[in-house]
């Protein structure tokens, strides 16, 4: 399998000059070629037997599409912000990868085209290619509450749109008559954290959902990663193509992408637990503090709430 280093190493081989390139494996399905469209300017070309969709370029990346003598098309992503050069390597070996299993057709093309896309709107949004330690445990706290939902009646599209933490909301799901904030804390805690004045604080009654997760050994028992919990949820979606498609942008607004990298970070679930937040739940919100006090983030003892849990 490729890997960045691997990709990186590749790269450095090649001598820096003008529209340089190699077919970067002879096994792939796909003429992926890695080079230089300039002097000291990484590019990584595809060509293709289709005429390949013009994709736009971003502030990181240089789009381009082009017809050989040959008849064939080419694809290139040329990097000019040489301080993304690290995420531009992620996204060429991801592109590579994910679509190993891709064919030279029309479906081909446009899955890379997508994943492009992707990456891109990723890149004007962060200056790594991967989610921090404490953001990855949230988002899978998010994904395991959202499967939850799903398991337990909720209609995947409504499941899916109540799921507004990507959006910014101060509330992780938010449904018509309800909404959940979801906590990810390691298994021994025994406090949670809130951020805000507002995370508590909605017109109607909700839950605070506590998932207990930590770091675990890869493949051990009843342990998952970011990437295959994802996986399991696109599977469960994937009959319904816009359900599927919201989720993707969610996931993408989260900051994430199909790094195969999250396959090194595996995690095990200790248990969940809820607690009614209604108007008596011990919580700091904008009515009850000193109106000088304009933002506050708190810790709640989680055995001192026994009285508001749910389940």
């Amino acid at each position: 399998m490729l890997t960045n280093d691997i990709l990186l190493e590749k790269w450095n081989s090649i001598a820096q000059y003008n529209k340089s390139y190699a077919r970067i494996d002879g096994t792939h399905p796909l003429d992926w070629h890695i080079g230089y469209e300039d002097i000291n300017q990484k590019s990584l070309l595809i060509v293709c037997s289709y005429e390949p969709e013009f994709l736009q370029s971003s502030k990181s990346i240089l789009s381009s599409v082009g017809c050989r003598s040959d008849g064939k098309w080419t694809m290139t992503f040329r990097l000019v912000r040489q301080e993304n050069e690290e995420v531009f390597i992620r996204l060429c070996c991801d592109l590579i990868e994910s679509s190993r299993y891709q064919s030279d057709s029309i479906q081909g093309i446009r899955f890379i085209a997508n994943r492009y896309l992707q990456w891109s709107k990723l890149m004007e949004q962060q200056s790594s290619g991967l989610l921090g330690e404490a953001e990855r445990k949230g988002l899978l706290g998010e994904l395991i509450h959202l499967q939850n939902c799903i398991l337990n009646g909720v209609p995947m599209h409504e499941a899916v749109e109540s799921w507004m933490g990507p959006e910014g909301a101060d509330q992780d799901f938010i449904f018509s008559d309800t909404w959940h904030e979801v906590k990810a804390t390691g298994i021994g805690s025994t406090f949670v954290s809130i951020s805000s004045l507002e995370q508590l604080k909605a017109p109607c009654s909700g839950e605070l959902i506590i998932y207990f997760i930590d770091k675990t050994a890869p493949n051990s028992s009843n342990s998952y990663t970011l990437l295959s919990k994802a996986e399991e949820i696109r599977g469960v979606l994937k009959s319904n193509q816009a359900t599927l498609d919201l989720f993707n942008d969610k996931l993408l607004r989260k900051g994430f992408i199909d790094s195969l990298e999250y396959k090194e970070y595996w995690y095990r679930l200790g248990g969940n637990q809820g607690y009614r937040v209604d108007d008596s739940f011990p919580k700091l919100i904008n009515s009850n503090v000193p109106p000088q006090i304009v933002s506050a983030n708190y810790s709640i003892s989680i055995q001192a709430i026994q009285n508001w849990r749910t389940q």
